[in-house]
């Protein structure tokens, strides 16, 4: 197209600009990675939730083996994703084949501590606690009883990655104890062998304060 002499061709137009508005660049993709990592942790979530659940049944024991004036306890030493802890003995309740619960302590205390001379007094409690296994989320009950004994001899079962049985005093075992639960049943046993009362019992033998009335 031809122009006329003194008209100068018009400027080319500018390329088209790109949007730097918030609301049209920055906020889709930040809502993107958002959701994003939500849907990630759904996924997870939703993994863990298939596992299946299961319920476990075990019996232990608190064993006692007087010593002079003191009362001594027999530990465990085994490994633990925290390192080597100590534990009380115990294990699975046989139930196919019609086991009780005070039999699987003692044969549990026998085969993990090599104790065979077990006199098996009362129960001391129950411990519920859950954990993930590979397979399942685990929903375990663990029954302890007191039991008494003269055998000075322990032998740790091997077989169960057990790597140390040993007697410590009553208050060295509950400071050693890796666990509160088990810390607990042991103080328990400890109240029930000296014959000390409880902190129910203590709460309830306190005498109870009257309400003064203001006049």
């Amino acid at each position: 197209m031809l122009l006329p002499p003194n008209q100068k061709p018009a400027p080319p137009l500018p390329p088209p600009l790109r949007a730097t508005s918030p609301s049209l660049n920055n906020k889709p993709v930040r809502a993107t990675r958002r959701r994003a990592t939500l849907s990630r942790g759904l996924k997870k979530t939703t993994r863990r939730s298939r596992l299946p659940a299961r319920k476990e049944l075990s019996a232990g024991g608190v064993v006692l083996r007087s010593e002079g004036e003191q009362w001594l306890v027999a530990l465990l030493k085994t490994e633990h994703k925290r390192g080597q802890v100590w534990v009380l003995p115990k294990g699975h309740v046989e139930l196919q084949s019609g086991e009780r619960v005070s039999d699987a302590a003692r044969r549990e205390v026998q085969e993990e501590a090599g104790l065979t001379d077990l006199l098996v007094k009362d129960q001391l409690g129950v411990t519920r606690f859950k954990f993930q296994a590979e397979d399942a989320i685990v929903y375990k009950t663990v029954h302890y009883f007191l039991m008494t004994t003269q055998q000075k001899q322990l032998t740790a079962q091997a077989e169960e990655g057990l790597l140390e049985a040993a007697w410590f005093p009553l208050d060295e075992a509950i400071a050693l104890l890796e666990y509160d639960t088990d810390q607990a049943i042991v103080q328990r046993a400890k109240e029930r062998i000296l014959g000390l009362p409880s902190p129910t019992q203590r709460r309830r033998a306190q005498p109870r304060r009257r309400s003064r009335i203001h006049t």
